[in-house]
């Protein structure tokens, strides 16, 4: 049965939810923390399928769980329950998809709504993750004091609060508002963050309203540049590479150069790997991924779902050391994702993490890019070494 951890420091508000969710105990069952570093416990301990919970609270409060949520358990749901905020604010965080948020004091019939609508996963609307944007007006919403250090793989930026007034921002020598213009580009991004502010006078004049829109035009302007390039990457037909994929039987001798040797195809190896676990019930998460194969760089198969070709542990790894030389050969800072077109007319999604490997086949008229943006966060954490 689905668990829902419920965060806050009021003993006699949790027994009142405790009281009310008995309705719902053939639905979904509870545990409770009282504070952030409960609620870590608990989710190291315990298979959660959603969090509730409050801002305020003692040693490590709501915005840093929330924090540590985007970071460590990307597929949670998360509900935040704030004294502040406005139903307009409200419309705007849901249609962001990201993390919702409710006012206190609790709607409970509401409340229970959008617990039912998280705990029924990406299919249903509900995005899991916390973006980067949402968590900033929060922040802005919840007049918090703080310091924000961004990391979107290798980029690093800081962003300063002060009673939620976007004080200054900083990424390499950009500082002020264009710093914060790239930094609230970012996506799958990981939030430290630090109760104090250091910055007293306002280096941003612009409100926080009009730098989220400001980042994301500027943003759109880039991708727009980039479409004809990529474009001509994502129309790829596997036809044109010679490694006989819809051959059952063929000579695997014959993989091209630079590929590692072929791999034995297992159903499903077991790991003593959480994030890895994780990872893998991400992926049967999206209705969309017909079949998907995980795999080691060297080619060994990790996990196997749906009906996945049986060479294809030898192609998802042959894009990997072509990726690498490519993004060698140009100088680029990482790979977001390849896209491949099949003869059938689905499509293979072929993701690169530092140690393991994705391909997902998805049928032809899915979108790649939200599946990749919900399953690179954990992806890139995921590590073999013992």
């Amino acid at each position: 049965m689905k668990k829902v951890l419920i965060v806050d420091d009021d003993e006699s508000f949790l027994l009142s939810l405790i009281d009310g969710f008995k309705a719902y105990e053939d639905q979904f069952s509870i545990t409770t923390a009282n504070d952030g570093v409960e609620a870590v416990e608990a989710l190291e301990e315990q298979e959660i399928s959603l969090v509730l919970t409050d801002l305020k609270m003692p040693r490590m409060d709501g915005f840093e769980l929330v924090a540590h949520l985007s970071g460590n358990y990307p597929g949670i749901p998360v509900i935040v329950m704030t004294a502040f905020g406005t139903p307009e604010m409200e419309d705007n965080l849901r249609d962001m998809g990201t993390f919702q948020y409710i006012e206190k004091p609790i709607d409970f019939t509401l409340l229970v709504e959008k617990i039912l609508k998280g705990l029924e996963g990406p299919s249903k609307g509900f995005i899991t993750g916390v973006s980067l944007t949402s968590f900033l007006q929060l922040l802005e919403i919840d007049k918090k004091t703080c310091t924000l250090t961004i990391h979107a793989g290798n980029k690093n930026g800081t962003i300063y609060f002060q009673d939620g007034d976007l004080m200054d921002a900083q990424h390499n020598e950009m500082q002020g508002s264009e710093a914060a213009y790239e930094i609230v580009s970012w996506k799958n991004v990981e939030i430290e963050i630090e109760n104090s502010c250091s910055v007293k006078e306002n280096n941003i004049t612009e409100s926080l309203g009009f730098i989220l829109l400001e980042g994301s035009r500027r943003k759109d302007e880039k991708d727009a540049a980039s479409d004809e390039i990529t474009g001509s990457l994502d129309s790829l037909n596997m036809e044109d590479i010679d490694l006989d994929l819809a051959a059952e039987g063929a000579d695997q001798s014959q993989a091209p150069a630079g590929a590692p040797s072929p791999a034995s195809i297992q159903s499903q190896t077991s790991l003593n790997n959480p994030l890895l676990e994780q990872f893998i019930v991400m992926l049967s998460s999206f209705p969309e991924i017909e079949s998907a194969t995980v795999s080691t760089k060297d080619g060994n198969v990790l996990h196997q779902a749906g009906e996945p070709n049986s060479h294809i542990a030898n192609f998802i790894t042959y894009v990997a050391v072509a990726a690498d030389q490519i993004k060698m050969a140009i100088g680029a800072s990482g790979v977001q994702y390849s896209l491949f077109t099949l003869d059938s007319g689905s499509k293979l999604l072929t993701l690169c993490g530092q140690e393991v490997i994705v391909g997902i086949q998805v049928g032809s008229s899915a979108t790649p890019e939200p599946i990749a943006d919900g399953l690179r966060p954990v992806l890139s954490r995921i590590s073999l070494s013992p």
